[in-house]
């Protein structure tokens, strides 16, 4: 799916004037370049809300398209909205980055009352943006009760790097008598939204 966004350059225009009118203040940054600039708050909303900091953006600006990924976004914490958006120009070059994982299967350990314990629903890889997967496969139905799944042993696409350590753990099948204490750390308080609402590493190589 594509993802585009029109932006508008930002010379001397007040950031706070620009929110009041519905629009979104940001930069527009790699290496070689840094520009200010500005979005429709509206647009970026439902378009964030789709490719989030895992899928690139194409930006539209002064009749000219480029390819991004939004860096971060930060949060006006009275008004619960975004208050200043970085977009990240991409090259060719290979870029760091979060992709999502899929989970595809039942484990085994399931079947027999064991309970899926998922670390890790998103991993750091290296990778061209021309080959940036909307998700990374992770079969887990030959699990059974007290295995583990570890970053070395995924199935990565053609062309895409792990970034992380291989012997961090992605996901575990806990036993019966432990699913109780999973279930009471789970529903615990989530802990107060951070002032900046999606952070994603996409440094160049």
């Amino acid at each position: 799916m594509e993802y585009r966004l029109k932006a508008y350059h930002r010379e001397s225009e007040n950031p706070e004037r620009l929110r009041d009118s519905g629009k979104l203040p940001g930069i527009l940054y790699n290496k070689q370049m840094n520009e200010k600039v500005y979005v429709d708050l509206g647009e970026f909303d439902k378009v964030f809300r789709q490719a989030s900091i895992h899928h690139v953006i194409t930006l539209e600006l002064d009749g000219k398209t480029q390819d991004v990924l939004v860096r971060q976004v930060n949060l006006d914490k009275r008004k619960r909205r975004p208050s200043h958006v970085d977009f990240y120009a991409l090259s060719d070059e290979p870029v760091a980055m979060y992709v999502p994982l899929k989970f595809v299967g039942t484990p085994q350990g399931v079947r027999l009352g064991g309970v899926m314990d998922t670390v890790l629903r998103d991993i750091e890889v290296k990778v061209s943006p021309r080959n940036i997967p909307d998700f990374i496969e992770v079969d887990v139905s030959g699990l059974g009760i007290g295995d583990s799944l570890h970053l070395s042993d995924l199935k990565l696409p053609p062309g895409v790097k792990l970034n992380m350590k291989g012997d961090s753990t992605v996901v575990t099948i806990v036993p019966p008598e432990d699913a109780e204490k999973l279930a009471t750390e789970t529903a615990a308080p989530a802990a107060a939204e951070p002032e900046v609402i999606k952070k994603g590493k996409v440094e160049e190589e």
